[in-house]
């Protein structure tokens, strides 16, 4: 593996969990950032394997907690070779209802927080000649879906993030990656269907294996963009959707 000291944002559940798990059984040492103090404790007890566990509570919205992160990390374990970047939000709201802080949040935490742990983190992977950075992106972030206004905009930017940077790091060592997930089965998602606001038939009918990703899946495709395997991959945006942006048949019943 490429990445043995991986910074994880969003590590406290769902696709953050998923591969801070999987990471920490291939042994690698893991910088846990999360909101909540508490539930990084708790993730903590979850993995086994890690050869050291670093938990940063902070907003990855903040310089300050994304810079002090990065300096606990490299203080602690000598480098950084990997980062994740899954902290997210998504809502689900009426185009005309949408309001301009709801679409800053979007932005803030799923672009601006991704920016920030990426450019902190590369410009250490810079001086060393080498890292690997994988953000998490969406099929919306290649296409439009109803009351996903926000979401949408915020998971295209990142796409295009990631080819930017891919571009301009790339000579440096860096690679820059994303995963572009389905609708998966986190926390988040769930709560969106219990609350009758994600179309789970629907989602189910467009994606021809039938059903939602599971965040394992999810975190097995951000492992290869982070991995030795993956040597020549950058600037890709790696769909673990089921054939999803592939299909172009909706079925109606």
């Amino acid at each position: 593996m490429t990445a043995q000291t991986t910074i994880i944002t969003g590590a406290a559940s769902g696709i953050g969990l998923a591969i801070a798990r999987r990471l920490a059984r291939e042994g690698h040492a893991l910088v846990l950032v999360d909101r909540s103090a508490e539930a990084l404790e708790g993730v903590r007890a979850d993995l086994e394997g890690a050869a050291g566990i670093l938990s940063c509570p902070g907003d990855v919205t903040r310089e300050a907690d994304v810079d002090a992160t990065v300096a606990r990390a490299i203080e602690t374990f000598g480098a950084i070779d990997g980062v994740v970047t899954s902290a997210g939000i998504v809502q689900a709201t009426k185009g005309f209802d949408v309001t301009a802080q709801a679409f800053r949040d979007h932005l803030e935490i799923n672009v601006t927080g991704s920016w920030l742990y990426a450019q902190a983190a590369a410009r250490h992977m810079a001086e060393k000649g080498r890292g690997a950075i994988v953000m998490i992106g969406s099929v919306y972030g290649e296409g439009g879906a109803p009351m996903r206004t926000a979401y949408c905009a915020s998971k295209g930017a990142v796409h295009n993030m990631v080819r930017s940077l891919a571009v301009e790091w790339g000579p440096l060592g860096i690679r820059v990656n994303a995963v572009a997930p389905t609708g998966v089965r986190t926390p988040m998602v769930q709560d969106l269907i219990d609350r009758g606001t994600f179309n789970l038939k629907g989602v189910q009918g467009r994606t021809p294996l039938g059903r939602l990703a599971e965040p394992e899946e999810v975190a097995a495709g951000i492992r290869f963009l982070l991995s030795d395997e993956a040597s020549m991959v950058n600037g890709h945006i790696l769909a673990v959707d089921g054939g999803w942006l592939a299909n172009g048949y909706i079925q109606t019943n």
